[in-house]
């Protein structure tokens, strides 16, 4: 049989070494290859009907010796960089530093030391026309309508080898293998004309037969090591795919292990396929670690315990940190994992189908939130019909939202995501009648829902603030200021005082004709629900006590049998008072309260986002100490974070943990 050999076409244009199609991948984003290559593994276990797709990430060390044709390699490269140095751009500071890289890759490799990333599944496998879409331009090929993309997500995976040299091998479940490879390289001259950039591992072009453009290696042909890890996925799962990335690179970040990356991006964005079963991922870096921890696995008995280590971080990665582009948030994949396991499931019929709901209705959760995935993979937080303010009379809750498997709604989810699979755009459905059946739908879900959530039954409320300054002499020193339980406490309006009071069961209010607008005027719609209460009796301080530490004081006019308080990020000063910030709730760590005659009882809730205070007197001002997270987006403000305290009067009895003060 003949042996495989990287084959150059030709082509009618020059294309340096970071300008090819490649270029779009050139960021190195770590979010986006990890979770593009486990998005087309689910889709793929999908289309071989497998319950539960494994992935498998497997680091060797490899040397020039296992690289399939090394000797067509180094003369494609070389003859590539004397081409550009002779070209009039030459090589541009681009060009430069991918040269760099396959340089030093390959006096690794000379020595036997550097890595191999092998990317195993358990997905139906590939054939010629998946095949031939892994070696095209990157544009997304499915198999069967609804199964498997191939192209896009390991396309993606170019630049995380040094080599820009990836290998494909597939076995389908009747044990035919099938294998390939392509390199990206820059364009150079040859016999004939200009050659490619891209070169390809197979046996040779075909365009003999119509619509054939490759003949792939086959059988006994197929380079090893592709060829063991082959017979090691017919052995255990009986087909599936294996990518191997020559010259693996970490992501060029030495701070992070590749089971730190996968970890993170898989329960981020995989909550529920893990939480299902329907998911397990596999990280093994025994080579690189001389054997330890070994095999580390990621499954629905552990997501739970790696996403308790982010549950504190309220905002998704900057722009420009290494994990860029990871959404949701720690804290929010958290919530759809509490979502998850504490909720109720439901199934729900819309016209386009079935979709399953995983409902929770818990007072500790203070914020709505809907989430949407599709196939086991989140796609966003923001749904037609169910945004946070569609439910403002509603208990707040956690809705986690997966359309039913071949369903017309799957269908046009998909297709309204985009190719990024990471928002829903209904500008991307063709026709206008399949936009109005996909809002009709999340319009029907959304009413379920309120059917099934408690009314909002309680009062959010944000005292004024009341600010105690003692000057003098004291331990401080003399002329200084400290902030002092002395004296009377001085009330400083807030400009933004916000409530929300709703009588949960009370009839609803019809009014004839036209509605009334404000102070009596004409033209606005009555209101559905008119309810009225009085303020809370409270004032509160809060001051900065070090980073992620606030002295927090509260007094209440009265007797009040029970408040819960929570702590929010100030949406409209810092330091400087020129910086607005998002509404964001701190996660409370520790909180204790000063002893004493008449301190109230103190209890946080499980996810520390409130404190419920039990027993207060009135006339009494308490000093509490909280120990929280700090507010990410707060960047340089750490230490000085503003702080505003927010209390809710609770109508229905709620679970928490002791105060761990």
């Amino acid at each position: 049989m003949t042996k495989a050999k990287l084959q150059f076409g030709r082509v009618d244009a020059e294309t340096g070494f970071a300008a090819s199609n490649t270029a779009l991948f050139n960021d190195l984003r770590p979010v986006r290859i990890v979770r593009e290559i486990l998005q087309n593994s689910m889709d793929a276990a999908v289309e071989a009907q497998e319950p539960t797709a494994q992935v498998r990430f497997r680091i060797t060390k490899i040397g020039s010796k296992d690289v399939p044709d090394m000797a067509g390699y180094r003369k494609a490269f070389q003859e590539a960089v004397k081409h550009r140095k002779r070209s009039p751009s030459d090589l541009t500071t681009p060009d430069k530093q991918v040269v760099n890289k396959i340089k030093n890759a390959l006096d690794w490799l000379d020595t036997d030391h550097h890595y191999l990333l092998s990317i195993m599944d358990n997905g139906v496998g590939l054939d010629e026309v998946s095949m031939k879409a892994m070696l095209g331009d990157g544009t997304s090929t499915k198999s069967g309508g609804e199964g498997g993309s191939y192209g896009v997500g390991h396309f993606t995976a170019v630049p995380t080898s040094d080599l820009r040299y990836l290998l494909y091998g597939g076995i389908q479940s009747n044990g035919r293998r099938i294998a390939a490879g392509c390199a990206f390289l820059a364009s150079r001259s040859g016999k004939g004309g200009l050659l490619s950039p891209n070169g390809y591992l197979i046996r040779r072009f075909d365009t003999k037969k119509p619509g054939k453009v490759y003949d792939f290696i086959e059988g006994s042909a197929i380079p090893s090591p592709l060829a063991a890890d082959l017979s090691w996925i017919s052995k255990e799962w009986g087909h599936g795919t294996a990518i191997h990335i020559l010259a693996f690179n970490y992501f060029d970040e030495e701070k992070f292990s590749l089971w730190d990356i996968v970890k993170k991006v898989a329960a981020y964005n995989f909550g529920v396929a893990l939480c299902k079963g329907t998911l397990i991922v596999e990280v093994d870096e025994g080579a690189v670690y001389e054997g330890k921890p070994g095999i580390r696995r990621l499954d629905k008995t552990t997501i739970g315990m790696i996403l308790e280590e982010d549950v504190g971080r309220q905002r998704a990665a900057r722009k420009d940190s290494f994990f860029a582009g990871l959404r949701p948030s720690g804290q929010n994949a958290h919530s759809i994992y509490l979502a998850m396991v504490n909720g109720e499931s439901y199934i729900v019929n819309t016209e386009l189908g079935e979709a399953s709901i995983w409902l929770l209705v818990n007072p500790s959760i203070e914020r709505t939130r809907a989430d949407l995935f599709r196939n086991g993979m989140w796609i966003t937080d923001s749904i037609p019909n169910l945004s946070r303010s569609d439910f403002a009379n509603c208990q707040p809750f956690h809705a986690v939202i997966v359309p039913e498997d071949g369903s017309k709604l799957h269908r046009l989810v998909r297709e309204a995501e985009g190719p990024m699979h990471n928002e829903l755009s209904l500008k991307r459905l063709d026709e206008k009648a399949e936009k109005d059946k996909l809002r009709s739908a999340t319009k029907a879900v959304a009413q379920w829902i309120r059917e099934h959530v408690p009314e909002l039954g309680g009062e959010e409320y944000t005292p004024d603030d009341f600010l105690v300054v003692e000057t003098g002499g004291g331990a401080a020193g003399g002329g200084t200021r400290s902030f002092s339980m002395y004296g009377t406490p001085v009330v400083v309006p807030r400009a933004s005082l916000r409530e929300r009071i709703f009588q949960p069961g009370k009839e609803t209010v019809e009014h004839e004709g036209e509605g009334r607008g404000k102070r009596g005027q004409p033209g606005r719609p009555a209101s559905k629900r008119e309810s009225a209460s009085r303020p809370l009796p409270f004032q509160s301080t809060v001051v900065p006590n070090g980073t992620g530490r606030h002295i927090v004081s509260l007094r209440c006019a009265e007797v009040v049998d029970e408040i819960s308080l929570s702590l929010r990020l100030h949406e409209n000063v810092d330091a400087t008072c020129d910086r607005i910030w998002p509404d964001e709730t701190v996660r409370i760590r520790r909180f204790t309260i000063d002893a004493g005659e008449g301190a109230p009882n103190a209890i946080r809730s499980h996810d520390g986002l409130q404190v419920r205070l039990q027993g207060l007197v009135a006339g009494k001002t308490y000093r509490m100490t909280v120990e929280h997270d700090v507010p990410e987006v707060a960047g340089n403000l750490n230490e000085s974070s503003a702080l505003r305290v927010v209390l809710h009067r609770p109508q229905i009895e709620t679970d928490g943990n002791p105060s761990d003060g």
